[in-house]
């Protein structure tokens, strides 16, 4: 019932698009611009109107990132969404909305450290890591976590202003949400006060060494791109919501988050 802007998420190619307002979508750079299908229909892209988000010349870092904006030939007739003007803090809850792959079947693993790749081993006796496996099948699914780390990262080999996300176990029922694949471009947004706003973009998911291929395992993590740092771009093509619509409410470094081997989405 307090919904964040589900409308305005939807299957953006091999990942996810955000509708933005104006006429414009955000993605992830390594998804890039075309037809977006939202719950009101198919939209395709308007020719020659995407770029490139950049870091904004900060030191020592890629002149690009990995977002990417570009505006439709139709308007879908959405509110506009309110974009967060500052990172939130460690420990604010978000909830993640993406067209990634659908969750499988709970599975257990005992993991060999002895080797690298590390060596997993599916079983039900004695694990020492669990998950879920992925299936082929995608849909637009939505989850609830808390941001566990604001700092740079690096995605397909550009710089980003970044959040990040835990999978953790909790040894019961968890609403704890982790991306998978094709969940890149999707929103991740934040209550602040009692207005719903677009916190971040999801870019990638960082997993252990020798992680079978389409798992989400415990201890993961979602990467996602803080937008308070590319605000200011956005702003300069997609217009400031009005009062009204504000009612609405890859591959990862592994240095950054001291992980073994990353994947890409």
């Amino acid at each position: 019932s307090d919904d964040p802007g589900w409308a305005n998420v939807g299957i953006r190619g091999i990942g996810t698009g955000v509708y933005l307002g104006g006429g414009w979508v955000l993605t992830a750079s390594h998804v890039g611009g075309g037809e977006i299908v939202l719950g009101s229909g198919t939209y395709a892209m308007l020719s020659n109107s995407g770029f490139q988000l950049t870091n904004g010349g900060a030191a020592g870092k890629t002149a690009a990132t990995d977002l990417y904006m570009y505006r439709l030939t139709t308007d879908p007739g959405l509110p506009a969404i309110s974009i967060g003007q500052a990172a939130p803090a460690a420990g604010s809850a978000v909830t993640l909305i993406g067209a990634g792959r659908d969750r499988g079947a709970f599975t257990t693993w005992v993991i060999n450290t002895s080797v690298s790749p590390y060596l997993w081993t599916e079983t039900s006796v004695s694990p020492n890591a669990a998950g879920y496996q992925e299936l082929a099948s995608r849909s637009m699914r939505w989850g609830t976590n808390a941001v566990s780390l604001v700092g740079w990262d690096s995605i397909d080999g550009l710089d980003v202003a970044g959040l990040r996300t835990d999978f953790t176990f909790s040894q019961s029922y968890s609403s704890e949400a982790q991306a998978a694949v094709g969940d890149s471009g999707g929103g991740v947004f934040r209550k602040n006060g009692s207005v719903w706003e677009l916190a971040g973009i999801m870019l990638g998911v960082g997993t252990f060494s020798g992680q079978p291929a389409n798992t989400a395992v415990f201890g993961n993590v979602t990467a996602i791109a803080d937008l308070s740092v590319y605000r200011a771009q956005i702003m300069q093509v997609v217009p400031e919501p009005g009062a009204i619509t504000l009612a609405l409410g890859g591959v990862i470094v592994a240095a950054f988050f001291g992980l073994g081997r990353p994947r890409s989405w």
